[in-house]
């Protein structure tokens, strides 16, 4: 028996593309909010270490970076800069070119987030609408856009562009769509691109091609059927090569250390940030990410749909009444339920304090809300259509409102202090790209042996220069001397008392010597890294003791 086209039983009178338009618009709407933001709210340190890893590609020219991610500051930068080496470096190199179109600033990277979400979304919005109606597709769309972490984070850069583009190759190759193109040689070739560009653009873009080849494999197992040689030749072919060139990469910029990689994937996998691993610890994280991701009533929707409407969906199957309900099975649920999972359990150890790494689920989540507000609506619609209706309304409305306060709430975290963007943006401006910071902090993080020591991406971004350590008076003096340091900056206050005490002498001592500026704390920065009050010396001038 021909199968029925979903777009027969809920059709949006040909205006599919202008809603779609329309979910575009809001989606630009949302993100456009961070535009301008300095690099100070959830995760401004990913931001700032992509955009610092870009700039250095623009500033000094890829004859400098050898098209690696550079750690470099000032101008002449150091002659050995640091590599950072443990992503796959197209992305940094992608976000170059958009840096050189738009500008070495903040805006750059996130008005290239726009563009690259916006396509992601179409093309998600293409792929659901030949497995399910318009209206269906329509409110899974309108639910992954309305997502706190969508309208703060985006749909995540190329990565997730490279895999709907490659699971939108496989549907039409292996003929899975409703009225879907026929398949061509142009798939095959869009889907050894998408694979192969999906794991160089990052490490999860991997976990793409890994859900598409186990649900390929899986499908010819459960009908009894030989896969096509060719299809299963590039589903293995692809990524692998793909992950043989990023290790290669990787392994000659650590001089071949291999054991270097497998401690940084053991970090990724295990736990993370955190002292220990347990397991109930990490649940409770996972959920309660998913609550400010996704929204509780999104879940709860999403979750009595997965279980109490599959009773529904299903009884109607084996009833033999399935043109009652045509586009209420979740379409090639294994498919895009593959991806977040197995990126979720293999990466666990990177969930611990990034919600971003639930972004996979995304796709998985709004069609399983759209479905279960779908399926509430027909049964509702059977006593009275207007019911129906404003049963999708008020649904539809709750979920607008938890995810505007959700996204409000992401917008109001501050994981850096404007103030002390506004003092390093300051430096900036007063001291020469050829010159460089003293300071008594050191502004050097090292989240893992593995990774290597470097500035904090955020400090890097704004001060743009060289920052070396004194925290003596005889060193200050000594350095202040060769004429390289325009500036000590000293913090009056430390979290401990007896630095504290220490700080307080030298910095009298300094008074007596160096005309000084006092910069006081940021009150209502973040409480996890508030800024200090500081002292900022300048050491070409003489103080009233010298």
């Amino acid at each position: 028996m021909k199968k029925i086209s979903p777009k027969e039983k809920n059709k949006t009178n040909g205006n599919f593309w202008i809603f779609a338009g329309l979910l575009c618009i809001l989606l630009i709407s949302t993100m456009a909010q961070e535009v301008w933001r300095p690099f100070v709210g959830l995760h401004s340190w990913g931001k700032a270490s992509g955009a610092w890893a870009a700039r250095s590609h623009v500033k000094y020219g890829l004859g400098y970076t050898k098209g690696m991610s550079t750690w470099a500051v000032g101008n002449p930068p150091t002659e050995k800069p640091s590599r950072y080496m443990d992503h796959p470096q197209l992305g940094a190199l992608s976000a170059a070119l958009f840096m050189r179109i738009f500008g070495v600033n903040e805006s750059s990277r996130r008005i290239s987030e726009i563009i690259l979400s916006v396509a992601t979304l179409l093309l998600f919005l293409r792929i659901l609408s030949k497995l399910l109606d318009d209206k269906t597709t329509l409110l899974a769309g309108l639910m992954y856009v309305l997502f706190p972490i969508t309208g703060y984070f985006g749909l995540g850069y190329f990565v997730p562009l490279m895999g709907f583009w490659a699971i939108w190759c496989y549907l039409v190759l292996i003929g899975a769509l409703y009225d879907g193109p026929e398949p061509k040689t142009l798939h095959k070739i869009g889907l050894v691109a998408s694979l192969f560009l999906a794991i160089q653009f990052g490490w999860h873009g991997f976990f793409y091609p890994f859900a598409i080849a186990v649900h390929y494999i899986a499908r010819c197992v459960y009908r009894r059927s030989l896969p096509d040689k060719g299809l299963l030749a590039i589903l293995i072919i692809a990524p692998l090569s793909s992950l043989a060139l990023n290790f290669t990469i990787m392994a000659a910029g650590y001089g071949w250390n291999f054991q270097k990689i497998i401690e940084l994937y053991k970090w990724c996998s295990a736990k993370g940030e955190m002292q220990e691993f347990l397991w109930g610890a990490w649940f409770a994280k996972f959920w309660e990410f998913a609550g400010t991701n996704f929204t509780i009533p999104v879940l709860i929707i999403a979750i009595l749909y997965l279980t109490f409407g599959q009773l529904i969906v299903f009884s109607y199957k084996r009833s033999g009444k399935k043109e009652d309900y045509p586009s209420r099975r979740f379409p090639q649920f294994w498919l895009f339920l593959l991806t977040p999972i197995s990126q979720l359990f293999a990466l666990k150890g990177c969930l611990w304090k990034h919600q971003t790494w639930e972004r996979p689920f995304g796709p998985f989540i709004a069609i399983a809300a759209a479905l279960g507000i779908m399926l509430l609506a027909d049964f509702l619609a059977r006593i009275r259509p207007l019911l129906a209706k404003i049963s999708t309304v008020i649904l539809v409305g709750i979920i607008t409102i938890w995810c505007v306060k959700g996204l409000n709430y992401y917008q109001s975290i501050t994981h850096f202090s404007p103030e002390k963007v506004k003092l390093f943006k300051m430096l900036n401006e007063s001291i020469p790209p050829d010159k460089m910071l003293l300071s008594f902090e050191n502004f050097i993080v090292n989240q893992h042996s593995a990774k290597g020591a470097h500035y904090r991406p955020e400090v890097a971004w704004y001060l743009d220069r060289e920052i070396v350590q004194a925290r003596t008076l005889e060193e200050i003096q000594k350095q202040a001397k060769t004429g390289r340091f325009p500036y000590y900056l000293l913090p009056t206050a430390y979290y401990d008392k007896e630095v504290s005490a220490y700080l307080a002498n030298l910095s009298k001592e300094l008074q007596q010597r160096y005309r000084a500026r006092y910069i006081p704390p940021d009150p209502g920065g973040p409480t996890n890294a508030p800024m200090l009050p500081y002292m900022l010396f300048d050491l070409y001038s003489k103080g009233p003791g010298s």
